[in-house]
């Protein structure tokens, strides 16, 4: 009678014994990962000049907002210095930008990597404001571990993490029916990314409304009032030149790669908190699926982690005190996209560029005549290309190979050759074909 007692006894201890050590491994691994995702930030802060994939346009625009207000006492809705003055001081990114801009005048560019990772951490805070479930350190774990949130980081994606943290304290506040603050906070998530934050808000809004019929008068108010006053931004945003440059097919196609990627970064703290009851006690097999995830994309070289181990040193002061350079002409720099700190070097020496720091605005592609290329330096009003060397290596496509064969030709020539060998200054006046259109060019 003993023996039959003591087999149920012992079995109900161990049972308690493994589910004790599967909690405790479960926080611990947790609370690693964490440990983790903070000291990836502290890497990022830890270098003045974060080298991304999107930094550059961020660094950009925060010296010169902040260079135009403490300097000139202005604030030009247009940057001189980029696409030859027709680019937009806020393209998006409004708020983040401006309150950045104050503390760039007193320690430079930290305050922006500063803005990024504290980016990073209020986009976790107000997840949990969002919902609450994520105080739970292993769904908080689950949703900073995503690859593409991690990605956003270390790509520097500064507009589109501000704009998830936007909407996750709009959504707090809405489901809290504080009507006037949500407006506030879904204003600012659209300013900060016009898509991203748009698609957001219209989406969670559309979700409240069929949940709960009863709100649907006061956030139709809310929403409607954002709406009337985004009219002004949204006419200032489609005047960009990477819009009016750009085909239909291709802006769509950017969109859906937002849509696709990045949205798992807006919609991953809502599925990890509705599924909390079955992923609390999944989290290690769960955690391991999200890890291998993000592996096979660092693997395949989809993840661009180039800051984490360089440190920015931009090379063009040389070219900018030679006699060679002149204010007055326009520069095409043609640079891998996670170091064009160059071409932010280049504008705070007031230099002209003939492009943004946007996919669309830069023309990476291969140029299938000679003709088409001139027409393109024509319709872009190009001076001068700087022709870095590492270029070709990130962009195989041919455009060194065309101002090689100009070259040759004697239709363009080299006014200055770096005397490390790092960049080349390619006078391609005599062979750009002025008074060109884009329509002209077949891009």
């Amino acid at each position: 009678m003993l023996g039959e007692l003591t087999l149920p006894q012992t079995y109900e201890s161990w049972t308690r014994r493994l589910l004790r050590w599967h909690g405790v491994a479960q926080y611990t691994v947790a609370l690693g990962t964490l440990v983790g995702v903070a000291f990836l930030c502290a890497m990022m802060l830890s270098k003045p000049v974060f080298l991304g994939s999107d930094s550059a346009n961020n660094y950009a625009h925060v010296w010169y907002i902040s260079d135009q207000v403490f300097h000139h006492a202005r604030l030009p809705l247009h940057v001189t210095s980029l696409e030859s003055g027709r680019a937009l001081t806020f393209p998006y990114a409004v708020v983040p930008w401006a309150v950045t801009a104050i503390p760039f005048a007193l320690i430079g560019d930290r305050a922006v990597t500063m803005a990024m990772v504290g980016g990073f951490v209020f986009y976790a805070y107000a997840a949990v404001r969002a919902r609450p479930a994520l105080r739970d350190p292993r769904l908080l774990a689950l949703v900073l571990a995503n690859t593409f949130l991690i990605e956003g980081l270390v790509s520097f994606q500064l507009p589109f993490i501000y704009a998830c943290a936007f909407f996750f304290m709009f959504a707090a506040c809405v489901d809290a029916r504080r009507w006037a603050i949500a407006a506030g906070w879904a204003l600012l998530a659209v300013t900060t990314h016009p898509f991203a934050g748009a698609a957001a808000v219209a989406g969670y809004t559309i979700f409240v409304c069929a949940r709960r019929p009863r709100d649907i008068l006061p956030i139709a108010a809310s929403t409607g009032f954002v709406a009337f006053f985004l009219i002004p931004f949204a006419l200032y945003i489609h005047s960009t030149p990477s819009v009016a440059t750009t085909r239909q097919s291709e802006l769509i196609g950017t969109l859906k790669f937002i849509t696709r990627f990045r949205g798992s970064v807006v919609v991953a703290p809502l599925v990890v908190s509705a599924f909390a009851p079955v992923l609390r006690p999944a989290f290690l097999p769960a955690l391991v699926a999200v890890a291998l995830l993000f592996m096979h994309r660092i693997d395949n070289k989809q993840v661009n982690t180039f800051g984490l181990d360089r440190n920015s040193h931009p090379f063009y002061s040389e070219f900018l005190k030679s006699p060679q350079f002149d204010t007055s002409l326009r520069y095409r720099v043609l640079e891998p996209n996670d170091r064009e700190d160059g071409a932010y070097q280049l504008m705070r020496h007031h230099v002209v560029l003939a492009q943004e720091f946007f996919d669309q605005s830069q023309f990476r592609r291969w140029w299938s005549s000679p003709e088409q290329y001139a027409c393109f330096l024509g319709a872009k009003h190009i001076d001068v290309v700087l022709l870095e060397k590492d270029y070709p290596l990130k962009f195989s496509q041919n455009e060194s190979v065309r101002l090689s064969d100009f070259e040759e030709q004697g239709k363009v020539s080299i006014v200055y050759r770096d005397p490390r060998g790092r960049f080349a200054a390619y006078d391609v006046r005599g062979v750009r074909q002025d008074g060109a259109k884009f329509s002209d060019c077949k891009l």
